[in-house]
């Protein structure tokens, strides 16, 4: 089973709250969460990283796959808090 990687500085609250859904509902298996979400293992781990940021397609399948909790502005966004911080939901939205 390959695990979610974080690196030591959240990079985005998008990265942050995807890191959160993946622990979470997958319990950090990458590969479920790509079948899951219907993105690749690549594409999931460089959005952790922060190494991209979602063209409209991307943000749309992780916003459908999240049931709309993670949105474009989120990955514009400075991250509100550590990896596996709680989500304040007053300043997620």
């Amino acid at each position: 089973m390959m695990k979610i990687h974080l690196p030591a500085v959240v990079p985005n609250e998008g990265a942050r709250l995807l890191a959160r859904r993946i622990t979470a509902a997958y319990r950090g298996n990458l590969p479920l969460a790509c079948r899951s979400m219907q993105v690749p293992v690549t594409t999931l781990q460089r959005l952790v990283n922060g190494e991209i940021v979602p063209g409209e397609e991307l943000v749309a399948d992780v916003s459908r796959a999240t049931q709309g909790t993670i949105q474009r502005h989120h990955w514009r966004q400075d991250p509100l808090g550590g990896w596996l911080d709680a989500v304040n939901i007053q300043h997620a939205a």
